[in-house]
């Protein structure tokens, strides 16, 4: 069994998506046809890990998701949404990167110049929000009634790059053209986000007149890609000794059907000894050097759940590799159980002597470490002893 992923929209028929994430990796990927009233009931309750999400649901997920990251704050929508281990979701924007993807295909300097959106939707917004990231000098939509509209094109006749962010010329709507290029003289790229077909009038417009041009399916794929990083992502169990990742990893691969691993045993049996021992033979710094280089080969194969030490992620370049190549899962413990916990282990070489204290210590010098985390869950009622 792998991660349970999907698409979530109302019309799905002519989706190019499963077969794009095919090729991205070795996960479930359904397609999620869901009526507006059924929508928010499937986010909350639904039997899935991530979803793609698309029209016309960005801004319904948008507003179920506990947290998002700035692009998705900023566009106001998601089409990645990924359920939380305690249940919460968080939700993230791909499509700004997506469209980045289409400027540089179409060659186009975007710094500093006038760049044209048709189009004031989801789509229209999030390519905006994209050329403005790159420096664009002003970037104007054009829709049927604002300021800005297809009744006055030559107040813009200067812009450099024409964007299409509606569905006009859309399938089977084929014969359709949003705007005529001549409007636009001095235009040097176009830039349509629809894909079938392909190409569209506009961009057929683009190619007659030498124009470089591009259409949409490559932003389909790179968004894809990129949200292919949750659906194939290991899942890292971080926190303070005896906070329990090894024991609830191994109930959370269980549940999932995901390989377990756990890094601290991979180190030893690697090593051919305890760690423990490393310590006293070798010291930390040597400890934590072996703990990197097993944590970069684990961390080659996707789809785990890997328990990591209480310590694993103090390095930069460490907590990098685990960053990009899976979700690290912050898991809680009252401090005073967690004191109970390791005063029956014998087996933490830094809280060797009085452990108690020394893990006080310990949790004093990490607590902002760890509070640097942000997905965080307290294990539900199962006994995860001391892992």
């Amino acid at each position: 069994m792998s991660m349970k992923c999907g698409l979530l929209g109302e019309k799905l028929g002519h989706s190019r998506s499963p077969e794009i994430h095919r090729r991205l990796g070795g996960y479930e990927y359904l397609l999620y046809e869901k009526r507006p009233e059924e929508v928010e009931k499937f986010l909350l309750d639904g039997d899935y890990d991530v979803l793609n999400v698309t029209i016309p649901y960005k801004k319904v997920a948008f507003g179920l998701c506990r947290d998002v990251t700035p692009i998705a704050a900023e566009l106001g929508n998601v089409n990645v949404v990924v359920k939380r281990l305690d249940g919460t979701l968080f939700g993230d924007n791909t499509d700004a990167a997506g469209f980045v993807k289409l400027v540089e295909m179409v060659g186009v300097e975007v710094q500093g110049r006038k760049c044209v959106v048709l189009g004031t939707g989801g789509a229209a917004m999030t390519a905006a929000a994209a050329l403005r990231g790159l420096g664009a000098g002003k970037v104007v939509h054009i829709s049927r009634t604002g300021e800005d509209n297809y009744s006055n094109l030559d107040r813009n006749a200067d812009a450099a790059v024409l964007v299409n962010a509606t569905p006009v010329g859309m399938y089977p709507n084929v014969d359709a053209q949003p705007v005529q290029l001549e409007a636009f003289p001095a235009c040097e790229a176009v830039i349509d986000l629809i894909y079938n077909p392909s190409p569209t009038r506009l961009l057929a417009d683009a190619a007659r007149r030498g124009i470089p041009h591009v259409d949409g399916m490559p932003m389909l794929e790179e968004q894809a890609r990129l949200a292919s990083r949750y659906m194939n992502a290991n899942l890292y169990l971080y926190g303070a000794p005896g906070s329990g990742k090894s024991t609830y990893g191994r109930h959370i691969a269980a549940v999932k059907g995901m390989p377990f691993v756990d890094l601290d045993a991979e180190i030893e049996r690697r090593a051919g000894r305890k760690i423990s021992d490393i310590f006293a033979q070798d010291g930390e710094a040597a400890f934590r050097a072996m703990e990197h280089d097993e944590l970069v080969r684990v961390s080659a194969t996707p789809g785990q759940v890997v328990a990591l030490g209480g310590g694993a992620l103090l390095d930069a370049g460490s907590r990098k590799v685990a960053e990009s190549t899976g979700r690290v899962v912050m898991i809680e413990c009252a401090e005073d159980e967690l004191v109970r916990r390791v005063t029956a282990s014998q087996e933490r070489p830094l809280l060797a002597g009085d452990a108690a204290e020394r893990l006080r210590r310990l949790l004093a010098v990490r607590r902002g470490h760890y509070a640097s985390f942000t997905e965080r869950i307290t294990p539900p009622l199962i006994d995860v002893g001391c892992g």
